[in-house]
């Protein structure tokens, strides 16, 4: 199986023991990885997956589709600009 290219995908981090995304992928510390499509985002917000091991904490539904909410419309902001 081939990886794909961490610049392609959004990084998820743990900022003061909220998930949030790293657009910049700067924040040090453990992170996760999810595609930049609403595919990738759909199936991560119906996962369910009791710990997100990459993070090693569990991401509840609510903080899920907030995450998902808040990468949604980061990249509509990109698609608009460009």
């Amino acid at each position: 199986m081939k990886k794909d290219r961490k610049d392609l995908m959004i990084r998820l981090g743990v900022i003061d023991d909220h998930v949030a995304p790293d657009f910049e992928g700067k924040q040090t510390g453990r992170g996760a990885y999810l595609h930049r499509t609403g595919e990738c985002l759909e199936r991560f917000v119906r996962s369910k997956a009791k710990e997100f091991r990459s993070l090693r904490r569990t991401i509840d539904r609510r903080e899920r589709i907030e995450i998902a909410r808040t990468i949604k419309e980061r990249l509509d902001r990109e698609t608009r600009v460009e």
